[in-house]
């Protein structure tokens, strides 16, 4: 490692070439669009040359490389060496490649380590040879100030029975290590220097199906996802359009916190926003005039703050559970079929020919059949639009028959006079076809008892459908709607009229999915072109239980049981020290989760979490501000007070504001996230990550799967430093089994 490295004078000497012909091109570009022009595709041409010049300006200069690769290609035996950077650098005049686009083909060997039997695609192309060897670098201001070579193996020696052994014997590259001990600031940064082999496979994925990734917590899921982006964009820019791409996000104070990251990719206009805000938009068009959507911050009120009634949050949980689960999309696909077999009679069509007196019909029987069968796959109005186009074809089919027959030829009068004989028929016979009002729909089938439980799924229980319906019936006689509403009312407009297609997506990136229902995201597949979807997220971490997917077989076999959905577990965790997982652990083994997987730290090593007792509330606010004070000390700059709800911080804003300085309470509302030091609750840090977390009163945590994956996603936010603090006497039920080994009392 480092300037001791044996080739570090020839790889000095590399870089410095490497910045001398990007100072050429730098010098070209500038010269290339200093006129202007009047030329359309001209300019076009300079905004793009002007797009390079800021990239070679700000970052290419300075760090143009971080990796570099060589091959011995098969048969050939060929020795590519390759260097690689976030982005492709060639050179104007030979157009020979500098560096390597980290999401060309020949790139993903970077992130597959050395190996004899490595390969790489080239279109339908498989590349075949031998990986010789492997390097990373440390560069800044054009300088080499680190070289690292393949993987270091780190062994870790243990008994049997240490309370470290679900890590198995595992290893960090010095060159990961090195990124992982940063410290952190407001923004998500790129990893595409530290890129692992489970986490390519996953960014390299095929695209034209939906990808399910269950990560814990730290295995840098988001980051991954995002990065997938930019390989998209990168790889398929003929048929797929940056502007076209969304991610889903949880709420818009984590937008600003991964806001960064793809711009640092090279993809400048990419959508992002919450599910929420996006389809909201959608459905006001649906909406009477005066309706409104609720506040979806209300429930946060009800089921993550102390003395809510029970029984309101039982029906609260009912009802929000119901609107977002595959038994909601049933019941609405169910409410179709009632309405076709009570409402429409499928009478026989007869229409007499004056002239010749011929009587001509088509039977109910088949009307019925050609309705329900052949145009079945339809949304139900487009099938009644096909049903009449198809009637009128058999019509004058009959018709012209019957002429033939007779030898009698219509003149263009008696063309245009039948014509409008046949509209006037059609348009009798289809009044028995009902229109249907999207709302109203919605509003029916929710609202009546009776109808919801005809309709519901045998295995919903009466007093869901009970609950559901007398809820959402007060609600509605409010002309209020609930976020929950938002997912159903979208369903249905598409299997009544079809969705808007003009909001379609080329791909969408779906983060925190845990948190959003099955139906929610059955959405979101409607709008996203050839399934081609990436869904991330954690069960462990799905504290909105009132409303999230509990196992991604709601997903797997629910959603996209037809479309072949790949599904990727990852078990690695980079984000905090083995110390600080092997706490949070602990906290999820008391309670029994679906698919959820421990998480296996990489083997970075810090100080052991801290527990802090304090026997008056005046000590505890103490003994925070200390710790806050000796932390930053440490240079550590981003440091999260967290406490169990909204009041509790409030709480603690109020008595630690005069003693640390620039403390920002967060709030559900709260749209940015500033970084340093913050107050907020445990619910709003999913998805964050910090320097250092102070969990404050951990014994306000019961055992109950809730508070466990609440307390579980607040310990697994730091990178380097974890205080825990409870009042002296008091149990905190969830660390009760916590080896005293695994901690240090204060």
């Amino acid at each position: 490692m480092s300037t001791q490295h044996r080739d570090y004078e020839a790889e000095q000497n590399k870089l410095d070439e490497t910045i001398a012909l990007i100072d050429g091109e730098i010098a070209r570009l500038r010269e290339e669009i200093r006129e202007a022009t009047d030329d359309y595709v001209k300019q076009v041409v300079n905004a793009s040359k002007a797009k390079d010049l800021r990239y070679l300006e700000d970052h290419g200069r300075d760090k143009p490389y971080f990796g570099r690769v060589d091959f011995l290609k098969d048969e050939v035996y060929e020795l590519d060496q390759v260097y690689i950077g976030k982005r492709g650098i060639v050179r104007s005049d030979t157009f020979d490649s500098i560096v390597v686009d980290w999401r060309a083909p020949i790139a993903s060997l970077y992130y597959s380590g050395e190996s004899k039997d490595a390969f790489y695609r080239m279109g339908r192309e498989i590349v075949r040879g031998e990986v010789r060897l492997k390097r990373n670098f440390a560069i800044e201001d054009g300088k080499i100030v680190g070289i690292y070579d393949g993987a270091v193996k780190e062994t870790i020696n243990r008994e049997m029975g240490h309370p470290d052994e679900f890590l198995q014997e595992g290893f960090i590259d010095e060159f990961l290590n090195a990124n992982l001990n940063l410290t952190n600031d407001s923004r998500l940064k790129d990893i595409v220097a530290t890129i692992q082999s489970e986490q390519n496979d996953i960014i390299r994925a095929e695209k034209d199906r939906p990808i399910v990734v269950q990560g814990v917590a730290g295995s840098g899921k988001t980051t991954i996802a995002l990065h997938r982006l930019s390989y998209l964009i990168y790889n398929y820019q003929d048929t797929m359009m940056s502007k076209k791409f969304m991610v889903f996000a949880p709420n818009r104070m984590f937008l600003t916190y991964i806001s960064e990251v793809l711009p640092e990719l090279g993809v400048d206009d990419v959508q992002q926003s919450t599910f929420v805000d996006w389809a909201a938009r959608l459905v006001k068009p649906l909406m009477p005039k005066g309706w409104r959507i609720v506040s979806p911050d209300k429930p946060l009120q009800l089921f993550f703050e102390e003395g809510q009634d029970e029984r309101e949050q039982e029906i609260t949980r009912h009802r929000l559970r119901f609107k977002g689960s595959l038994a909601c999309r049933e019941a609405m696909e169910e409410y179709i079929r009632y309405v076709i077999e009570t409402r429409i009679p499928f009478k026989k069509l007869s229409f007499l020919y004056n002239k010749t007196k011929q009587v001509f019909s088509i039977p109910g029987e088949t009307i019925r059949q050609f309705f329900l069968e052949q145009f079945g796959s339809l949304p139900y109005h487009r099938r009644v639009d096909a049903l009449r186009k198809h009637l009128k074809q058999e019509m004058n089919k009959q018709l012209f028959s019957h002429l033939r027959e007779r030898k009698v030829d219509l003149d263009k009068q008696g063309l245009a006079k039948f014509e409008k004989m046949l509209e006037q028929i059609l348009d009798t016979y289809l009044v028995s076809f009902p229109r249907l009002d999207i709302f109203e729909s919605y509003r029916e089938l929710i609202a009546e008892e009776e109808l919801l439980r005809k309709l519901v799924p045998a295995d919903i229980s009466d007093e869901v459908v009970r609950d559901v319906s007398r809820s959402s019936a007060a609600l509605f006689a409010q002309e209020r709607l609930e976020a929950e509403d938002i997912a159903p009312l979208l369903y249905l407009q598409h299997i009544i009229e079809g969705m808007n297609k003009a909001g379609h997506f080329d791909h969408t990136v779906v983060d925190e999915a845990q948190d959003l229902s099955a139906l929610e995201i059955a959405v979101i597949a409607l709008a996203t072109k050839r399934h081609s979807l990436t869904i991330v997220g954690d069960i462990a971490q799905g504290i909105h239980s009132y409303r999230g997917i509990h196992a991604w077989e709601e997903l797997t076999q629910g959603i996209f049981e037809q479309l072949r959905p790949a599904y990727y577990t990852l078990a690695q965790s980079y984000r905090s020290t083995v110390e600080i997982m092997l706490c949070a652990n602990e906290v999820l083994r008391q309670i029994e989760l679906p698919e959820a997987v421990l998480a296996k730290p990489v083997l970075r090593h810090g100080e052991k979490p801290i527990m802090v007792e304090a026997d008056s509330r005046a000590k505890l606010w103490t003994e925070v501000s200390s710790r806050v004070a000796a932390l930053q000390k440490e240079g550590l700059q981003t440091i999260a007070i967290v406490t169990k709800t909204i009041q509790a911080s409030k709480k603690a804003h109020k008595a630690l504001a005069k003693s640390i300085a620039d403390l920002t309470l967060l709030g559900s509302k709260d749209n940015q996230f500033p970084g340093g030091v913050t107050v907020m609750p445990a619910y709003l840090t999913k998805g964050l990550q910090f320097d250092a977390v102070i969990v404050v009163d951990v014994d306000a945590y019961q055992s109950n799967e809730w508070d466990a994956k609440l307390l579980y996603v607040a310990m697994t936010r730091p990178v380097h430093r974890l205080v825990l603090t409870k009042m002296a006497g008091e149990q905190a039920p969830l660390l009760a089994e916590l080896s005293p080994e695994l901690y240090t009392q204060a």
